[in-house]
């Protein structure tokens, strides 16, 4: 037999010829198996090792109309609908446009020619080597052979799209290529510029020149992904790689950036080195995510992204879902093809970027990027998996004069799931000693007894623990301690009134605890002076509490106090964090009827920053990038808390601001708090203003413009209006299909809307499990949007009653969902009087 991957395609005819011209070796027979999705060849006899054969199939396939495969996708121009076709083969797709070995290890050069009308252009991952005109008005586009690469970064698309190019230093022709009305209007000229500077950039980091001859992006209006690194062919959605000057704030611009920095890094840590198989997806998610950090800090030097913004938007986020008992390691089995799909995941991405962080920053940077370049250079036009990456940076490090087994280290947080919290104890008895111990960190102690794998085992790590000791005055210099026991004594000197500071600047992937005494020091510091810890501590230790104090390992007001020394806090990083950690709580409580005990608190502590800020003025100067990028975002963010908290002068603005856009038809909303405006404003005023977003997003041309005018529909109390809407999301013709969840999600946090929302889920499911079921991410984006925030007994029931009934695709993600219900249950059972009584006193005083 010869068995090859193929799926949806309709074989006419299977030859089997010997390279060496000694004929033809007969076939018997074929037939598809699409269990396992396979095309067996049945032939009459075995064939001999170490020869040449050649395989001929003749086959057809139907363009495809979902997002997978080869698929057909379209936009409006000048009022008429305009076609064009794209593929996105990525993990396991490309079986469907042709019969191959569909695994990465297998890698193959590539020569493809594409027959299209002579009004469209088709690309691929090469450049075109010859076209041929034909008669009838066809051509025939016959493309360079590529290298050796895996079948899923394969790609062509054909299209009447228009391009603006440029040319690297090295001679890379880059080009981007979009609908002609956006190229027309500059919209690519950004994403354009900054490619180039980027290949520039890796190749000098990397030493390692990029490999093809060109590299193309594609702006398509439908995608699954936000962006696809296929080599030399990138495919983006519109939303993240077109960007209007005139109507983009800072965070729609660090968006686009971010993304086009990870697509670009794929190009050398994944299609240059692909990962031996899917477990160890993370080989490549992982370093393109933790280098969107690195290259965007190339571009925007000031910005620090690796040192703070990769705190609240990587680590934080990632350990709220690696602190589940249901969570998995970063590297896992995967068997069949169906288990394929369940490893891209945030833990994937952004754990894998969080480890890979910690490994630079306990090796030192420069030592980590030489064992890289190394890495990428053995193992180019190749595969490897993570032992091979540990190997290479356990030498970087021999020649450094180090001798750290990396493997050793690394295979305890790779293959073991969740993190550890560190709790360090001052030690009263005997002097300047303290206690050091690590212990498995998981939000809903409950759910561990509940779950089999992790009874018995108690996990440990080696872990990288730098630590310091201040006091008001003096901070000393930072000293790392390996912990990988259980337990352990240490020798510190510690003074009367010193405090002890774990996990400095958060460089390491778990949490630490102290004894109450130390918490209080803490506290005190902040307050009388907070700049003696640096901006990541601060952000850290903010995450720490909160988390800490849902998982009730510390008392609830604990974090809460932490964040009144914030009236005095200039940075954006540590207002960042506590809007992140508080919105969680929040949702936990705003339903409740003493919730405005809550808010008043957090309104007090949010009041004085947002008089001192005041609202940005309007510059339409068309300069998008203030050298002044961490105030603009401080200010966002405070506005954001003010008005989603009920400031009264906040909604005043935002509803001065949204009349004038209304009755003058100017919008002269500054650019950064557009989407706070217009939320506040439909979520304020009457019926009428939700009609005129509703016009305005029919209208507008400008993709970031359409996202957060849909977006700010959903901030209606309207409940009939939240309906029309959950019911329109799914027209294809009026959302996109990758938006309709954003849609679905909004209505969710909306506490007017969450009970429609999670209504809505379940009657429609049967629609959107068709819909995004197969593709990655898009799913369990959704189930744990529309059911993270539930919080009764009545709503868990609804839960696991409805997961009873539907079949078991994505269950993943739904014991996931029960575990994070179960757990804001039980965290209200236990904890929500406690709070509300310390609100009410920390009120009156």
């Amino acid at each position: 037999y010869v068995v090859l991957h193929a799926s949806r395609v309709a074989v006419d005819k299977v030859q089997l010829a010997e390279d060496r011209a000694a004929g033809a070796v007969p076939v018997a027979g074929f037939f598809l198996y699409p269990q396992t999705q396979v095309l067996v060849v049945v032939l009459n006899r075995s064939l001999d090792a170490h020869r040449n054969y050649n395989l001929k199939v003749v086959y057809s396939a139907l363009i495809e109309n979902e997002l997978l495969g080869f698929f057909r996708s379209s936009y409006v121009l000048h009022g008429e609908r305009r076609f064009l076709g794209v593929t996105q083969f990525s993990p396991t797709h490309a079986t469907k446009a042709f019969p191959c070995f569909d695994e990465p290890i297998y890698k193959a050069t590539f020569k493809i020619s594409i027959k299209h009308q002579a009004t469209y252009l088709s690309l691929s991952n090469m450049p075109v080597e010859t076209s041929v005109f034909e008669e009838d008005g066809w051509v025939t586009d016959h493309f360079s052979q590529t290298p050796l690469m895996s079948t899923y970064y394969l790609a062509w698309a054909i299209c009447n799209f228009t391009y603006r190019e440029t040319t690297t230093k090295s001679g890379v022709a880059v080009r981007l290529y979009a609908r002609p009305d956006a190229i027309r209007r500059g919209s690519g000229d950004y994403a354009l510029h900054i490619t180039k500077r980027l290949i520039e950039f890796y190749e000098d980091y990397f030493k390692v020149p990029y490999s093809l001859p060109k590299l193309d992006l594609l702006a398509v209006p439908k995608h699954p992904y936000a962006a696809m690194e296929n080599w030399g062919l990138s495919i983006f959605v519109e939303q993240r790689i077109l960007l209007d000057p005139s109507v983009s704030s800072i965070s729609y611009l660090l968006d686009v950036t971010m993304v086009i920095v990870h697509e670009i890094c794929h190009q050398w840590f994944g299609d240059l080195v692909t990962p031996v198989w899917w477990e160890d997806v993370w080989l490549k998610e992982g370093f393109a995510h933790y280098f969107e950090f690195v290259g965007t800090d190339y571009l925007y030097p000031g910005w620090n992204m690796e040192k703070q913004r990769f705190l609240t938007d990587v680590l934080h986020e990632v350990m709220l879902l690696d602190g589940l008992a249901s969570s998995h390691p970063v590297s896992q089995e995967v068997l069949q093809a169906t288990d394929i799909d369940r490893v891209f995941d945030w833990i994937a991405y952004k754990k894998g970027a969080a480890l890979i962080r910690m490994l630079a920053n306990f090796m030192g940077h420069s030592v980590c990027q030489r064992g890289l370049q190394d890495y990428l250079t053995i193992h180019k036009y190749g595969n490897a998996a993570r032992n091979d990456l540990w190997n290479t940076l356990s030498e970087a490090l021999k020649r450094n004069g180090k001798f750290v087994n990396i493997q050793e280290v690394m295979d305890q947080w790779t293959l073991q799931m969740g993190y550890p919290v560190i709790t360090i104890l001052g030690n009263l008895t005997a002097e300047n000693r303290i206690i050091i111990t690590q212990q498995h960190f998981i939000y809903d102690i409950s759910a561990k007894t509940k779950a089999l794998q992790l009874q018995n085992n108690s996990y440990l790590w080696q872990i990288p623990l730098t630590i310091v000791v201040g006091n008001r005055s003096h901070v000393s210099s930072e000293a790392i301690i390996w912990v990988s026991n259980k337990s352990e004594h240490h020798r510190i000197t510690l003074d009367k009134g010193s405090w002890l500071l774990g996990n400095i600047n958060q460089t390491g992937y778990f949490r630490v605890n102290y004894d109450l005494r130390n918490w209080r020091l803490l506290i005190d510091q902040l307050i009388r002076n907070h700049q003696v810890l640096s901006v990541s501590n601060r952000a850290g230790l903010i995450d720490d509490a909160f988390s800490l104090a849902r998982a009730g390992y510390l008392p609830q007001h604990i974090p809460l106090e932490i964040i009144r020394y914030l009236s005095e806090e200039k940075d954006f990083l540590p207002w960042h964090a506590a809007s992140r950690a508080l919105y969680p709580l929040d949702k936990l409580l705003d339903r409740m009827e003493k919730y405005n005990v809550f808010n008043e608190y957090i309104l007090k502590q949010v009041a004085t920053t947002y008089i001192k800020l005041g609202w940005p003025k309007n510059n339409f100067n068309g300069s998008l990038v203030q050298a002044s990028y961490q105030h603009e975002e401080l200010r966002r963010e405070v506005i954001m808390l003010a008005c989603s908290f009920g400031n009264k002068h906040c909604h005043q603005q935002a509803s001065t601001l949204i009349s004038d856009w209304i009755s003058s038809n100017r919008n002269r909303i500054p650019l950064n708090v557009r989407d706070i405006v217009y939320c506040t404003g439909v979520s304020l005023l009457d019926e009428d203003v939700w009609e005129f977003i509703w016009m305005k997003f029919h209208s507008t041309t400008a993709v970031s413009e359409k996202k957060i005018l849909l977006e700010a529909l959903t901030c209606s109390d309207d409940r009939n209006l939240l309906n029309r809407l959950l019911n329109l999301s799914l027209n294809s013709e009026v959302v996109l299909d990758q938006d309709a969840i954003d849609v679905i999600i909004h209505v969710a946090r909306n506490p007017h809307g969450r009970d429609l929302a999670w209504k809505f889920f379940r009657d429609k499911w049967k629609i959107l499990n068709t819909r995004y079921g197969e593709a990655l991410f898009m799913n369990s984006k959704l189930i744990s949007g529309v059911t993270e925030f539930l919080n009764t007994e009545g709503e868990l029931k609804e839960l696991k009653n409805f997961m009873k009934t539907y079949d078991g695709v994505a269950a993943a993600s739904f014991l996931r969902a029960v575990e994070t219900v179960e757990a804001n249950v039980r965290w209200k059972a236990l904890y929500q009087d406690e709070l509300f009584q310390w609100l009410g006193k920390a009120l009156r005083h």
